[in-house]
């Protein structure tokens, strides 16, 4: 099997300043990919929760589908979604360093896959049935995050759905909150935000939406769905009843 190589030039993505100077031993280094591949290492890190996020969010992607994910991760989730899609479907992965594209080609096997090398803080050209943004957002300024969001929505056909998965605000209960606070403020200082804001209030138009949240790992985990709604004018025209 085959995937397309990526449709953009290396020297027309500028990493973001954020990105190199936050995240470049993880996204830098080789030693590091190797370890966080690992579907074990990534149970451990999410409190064994990850698996559960992912089997939820593959219930929310149609077979032979248009799904767009905006930046590349690790573990076994994007080959678990290019399975989900199917051969007669199309997964598009974008991101914006092309190493990381690189690696993910090399891991992924799939027909329909096509590494875009973009930045998700651009508008996508093209509309999707599905967009994923998956342990994505804690790793944004907020500006970012919000121009990323926006996107994302904007990305979708009328009916189509945007799923994001990410961190949120644990509960009282949970004892991990006290380990997360520190960790957040050395490796991750925009998650936190994700604890004070819900996703859908960063939307410009999140009334065009349903929104849909379900939390994991005692509430430290959130996936929402937002189904973009179908305008009445477009809403296929029903025949009165006989009765």
């Amino acid at each position: 099997m085959t995937a397309k190589k990526t449709d953009q030039n290396v020297e027309s993505v500028k990493e973001p300043s954020y990105l190199s100077v936050l995240y470049s031993k993880i996204y830098h280094n080789k030693k590091v990919w190797r370890l966080l591949d690992d579907e074990r290492i990534q149970s451990v890190l999410s409190f064994g929760a990850r698996k559960r996020i992912v089997a939820d969010m593959l219930e929310d992607i149609q077979t032979n589908s248009n799904v767009l994910q905006i930046g590349c991760t690790f573990g076994e989730q994007m080959q678990k979604t290019a399975d989900k899609i199917g051969r007669y479907g199309a997964y598009v992965i974008a991101d914006v360093l092309s190493e990381q594209l690189r690696r993910a080609k090399q891991n992924l096997k799939g027909d329909k896959i096509e590494f875009k090398l973009y930045d998700g803080r651009k508008p996508f050209e093209q509309k999707y049935d599905t967009v994923i943004c998956f342990m994505l957002l804690h790793e944004l300024p907020e500006a970012s995050k919000k121009k990323v969001i926006n996107n994302a929505l904007d990305a979708v056909r009328q009916g189509g759905k945007v799923i994001f998965a990410d961190y949120h605000r644990p509960a009282t209960w949970n004892v991990w909150r006290f380990i997360l606070k520190p960790f957040n403020r050395l490796f991750f200082p925009f998650a936190e935000k994700l604890w004070d804001k819900p996703i859908k209030n960063y939307a410009r138009q999140n009334a065009h939406f349903s929104w849909e949240k379900k939390t994991f790992g005692g509430r430290m985990y959130q996936k929402i769905v937002a189904v973009r709604q179908i305008s009445d004018e477009k809403k296929p025209e029903t025949k009165p009843s006989f009765y």
